[in-house]
């Protein structure tokens, strides 16, 4: 019987190395739940050329944008479980609509495999120059005065419409709220006034500061961008509740059932990545810091990290439309 279960081991043994050796032999498409234009889609094509520079085999990005990231991640969490779908989202697409989206399509917390977190930003306030508006305080004074100031997301449930609803708790401000498919749509409506302002990556926001189409007032995390160092966090300017102490991790995920070493050498082959001076650089110009973890690693944080910000979400009086 033990020279049984020994063979049976060495039989699986042989046949996942085989299969992961064998991984990939046609092309892997990568779904990125949010319009071209925006920093996930700028990481999804380095990402995807790395890895098609490792492997030999393409990987193509496809922008399945809507609804908060929920139409791109439920095509992933419908895909076959073989390692040719993957999905690149922020926590947006796996957290966030959970609390904001009624009816949601699949099960965030079981429709996944988790392979590796790749990257972390926090995001900048990006204002209309319009609105006269030097600090956070002169915004919500010019939100005061002017009630129904509206404010853009990357859709419900967004990590900026989180914020924006965070303000208007913290102030007592009246904001509307108006959501986007996405970064690059949102920051159009501020560069052409018509919205007061938005978030968006610091790259972006020092970009259209240094033109003087935006007026940069905030950013989220514990620390300023290196790309704004002048630009006070949230929290520096009084804004004390956790959310705005937050950053956005970018994750590559696949549909649960995946492989186990196909999980592993994707895994492997992305941190590998995330040593490259290039990638690293690049990640640098986009204000990310190159993140990396286990899958196991990964999952936790998820675990972790689910609750909190469904919590944080709930506090802001948003729920599910």
């Amino acid at each position: 019987m033990l020279r049984r279960i020994l063979l049976m081991i060495g039989a699986l043994f042989y046949l996942s190395q085989g299969w992961a050796q064998a991984y990939p032999d046609k092309p892997v498409r990568i779904v990125v739940p949010y319009p071209v234009g925006g920093p996930v889609d700028a990481i999804g094509r380095k990402l995807a050329a790395s890895l098609q520079a490792k492997t030999g085999q393409p990987f193509l990005v496809e922008n399945r944008g809507g609804a908060g990231g929920s139409i791109g991640a439920d095509v992933v969490a419908k895909a076959a479980p073989d390692g040719y779908t993957l999905l690149l989202t922020i926590p947006d697409a796996l957290i966030n609509v959970v609390a904001t989206v009624d009816k949601l399509p699949y099960d965030a917390k079981t429709d996944f495999a988790f392979i590796t977190q790749v990257a972390s930003s926090g995001v900048a306030l990006m204002a209309n120059p319009g609105l006269q508006a030097a600090s956070l305080a002169e915004l919500e004074a010019a939100a005061k005065a002017s009630p129904g100031l509206a404010f853009g997301s990357w859709g419900p449930g967004s990590f900026p419409h989180v914020l924006g609803q965070a303000m208007v708790q913290s102030t007592g401000a009246d904001l509307v709220h108006v959501p986007y498919r996405g970064v690059a749509p949102a920051i159009q409506d501020v560069l052409s006034r018509q919205i007061a302002f938005t978030f968006g990556p610091s790259n972006l926001a020092r970009q259209y500061a240094e033109s003087g189409q935006v007026v940069v007032l905030a950013v989220s995390g514990e620390e300023r961008s290196p790309l704004l160092p002048d630009v006070p966090t949230f929290s520096e300017q009084g804004y004390d509740a956790p959310v705005f102490r937050f950053t956005v991790w970018v994750g590559l995920l696949a549909p649960a059932k995946t492989p186990g070493p196909v999980i592993d050498f994707l895994h492997r082959q992305v941190d590998a990545i995330l040593q490259e001076a290039d990638f690293r650089d690049f990640l640098a110009s986009l204000d990310f810091k190159p993140a990396g973890s286990t899958p196991e690693a990964f999952r936790q944080g998820f675990d972790e990290e689910f609750p909190v910000i469904i919590d944080l979400i709930r506090s802001t009086g948003l729920s599910p439309q």
